[in-house]
């Protein structure tokens, strides 16, 4: 049986090896946060909706019940006004 070296017959030594190692990690965790990121942007999105709709509706709702005020104010002046002159 030979004693032969795989690394040296094929011309890679192993500072190749670790390099290209290193650079295969550096990629994985750049992937990685990458993805964590996307995806927390992904929920903060649907979060940013979900307080947009409610607004929304809080907004709808405040106009309703500003118009309701003024509706019961002019009742109540229009009440005030017949009170007053049947005195």
């Amino acid at each position: 049986m030979q004693d032969v070296d795989i690394t040296k017959e094929n011309g890679i030594d192993m500072v190749t090896i670790l390099s290209i190692l290193g650079v295969m990690i550096a990629i994985l965790s750049i992937a990685i946060i990458r993805i964590y990121i996307n995806k927390e942007i992904y929920y903060e999105s649907i979060e940013i909706s979900k307080i947009k709709k409610e607004y929304s509706i809080l907004k709808e709702e405040q106009i309703s019940l500003v118009y309701s005020i003024n509706k019961l104010r002019y009742k109540n002046l229009i009440v005030d006004m017949i009170s007053e002159t049947k005195k």
